[in-house]
């Protein structure tokens, strides 16, 4: 495994393609059974402290021991440098340490500048988040729409009309906390000037929804 695989800092689901061969039998490693399985544990090269241990899947049925994997999360959540890969395999309990090491070279994200993005919030009745009626926060003319962000955009929601009075625009991680990396807001919903403004991470959980904290997830929607 002299090869080094090169991946880029912040990537989703960069997923991976191994075979795992007997260099004695000169064959690959039957990893069929199920009680076999295939982990592998992630460093900084020259280190011994492990970062994440991940899990692999068996690409098709074992035989032909080949696996696949993508980074803890889903995303290449590390620093740009040099990292290793020790592969451990589980039999039935016993394990077994593949002497090779994968080698990875994780570059800076050096995609298109990054793009702020304007939305003009109002505050209308219409069909909630979940079902019934009641206040949605409208984003440039659409009722409370589920949104797409982009990793190293800005993304502005300028609250400055007054229906947004009483209604703070906020986030909502996955498991229902409030999120606030990369999250600032500027004045009082309702008066002139007012926005609340998140920053998407290059890396890192990213938010699930977006919401009014005082009137709860409905007036919002789901963020992917």
């Amino acid at each position: 495994m002299a090869e080094t695989i090169k991946v880029v800092q912040g990537d989703e689901l960069p997923q991976i393609i191994l075979t795992l061969t007997d260099d004695t039998a000169n064959s690959a490693l039957d990893l069929s059974l199920s009680t076999t399985s295939v982990s592998i544990k992630f460093r900084k090269r020259g280190t011994a402290t492990t970062l994440s241990t991940i899990s692999t899947t068996k690409t098709t049925n074992g035989t032909d021991g080949k696996i696949t994997f993508d980074f803890a999360g889903g995303i290449l959540d590390v620093d740009p440098g040099e990292y290793e890969g020790e592969i451990v395999i589980n039999y039935n309990g016993s394990l077994q340490t593949v002497y090779d090491i994968l080698k990875f070279r994780v570059r800076a994200n050096t995609a298109a500048a990054a793009a702020t993005n304007t939305y003009t919030v109002t505050v209308v009745s219409g069909t909630l988040y979940g079902g019934g009626s009641g206040n949605v926060f409208v984003l440039s003319g659409t009722n409370n729409p589920a949104l797409t962000l982009v990793r190293g955009n800005t993304y502005v929601f300028d609250q400055s009309h007054s229906s947004n009075a009483g209604h703070q625009l906020a986030f909502k991680n996955s498991s229902g906390s409030s999120y606030t990396t990369g999250v600032s807001t500027s004045g009082t919903p309702g008066q002139n000037g007012a926005s609340t403004t998140i920053v998407v991470p290059l890396t890192g959980a990213l938010p699930a929804q977006y919401y009014c904290i005082s009137h709860g997830n409905g007036m919002g929607n789901l963020i992917s």
